[in-house]
């Protein structure tokens, strides 16, 4: 299997406790099978929204256990392209989506998500979308 980037979207959902629990599973067997790639980016969406300092502290823990995805310099110059040309497409997404779609796309991961504009930019792109059953 690939590796997957698991999106903020998917992170928020199956921490919370009445998640699908199928959802559930498929996070921890990433985990587990050490598949997932975790972006800066997404690292500090999850960390910024933990509800107090003991949260933030086990959620940081937690997060290190996880395969760090760091971004070379010259990541901005193609990001800039990447962004260009879907507007030219007409697919106009939230640029911390797109800047997460191209780490996909140049690691060969796919992304696991609960947001239609990763959709949006698989019709365009090389985006491989981790389908859930």
């Amino acid at each position: 299997m690939d590796k997957v980037i698991i999106d903020t979207s998917v992170w928020i959902e199956s921490f919370r406790p009445s998640a699908d629990q199928s959802l559930h599973r498929l996070v921890r067997d990433l985990i587990l099978g050490e598949l997932v790639l975790l972006p800066g980016i997404i690292k500090t969406e999850l960390l910024r929204g933990a509800r107090n300092k003991k949260e933030y502290t086990q959620l940081s823990r937690l997060l290190k256990g996880l395969s760090h995805l760091a971004v070379p310099e010259d990541y901005w110059e193609r990001l800039s392209e990447f962004s260009f040309q879907l507007f030219r497409k007409g697919i106009v997404v939230p640029l911390t989506d797109t800047y997460i779609a191209l780490l996909c796309i140049e690691n060969q991961a796919s992304i696991l998500h609960r947001d239609k504009h990763y959709d949006m930019i698989a019709k365009k792109t090389k985006l491989k979308i981790l389908q859930r059953d």
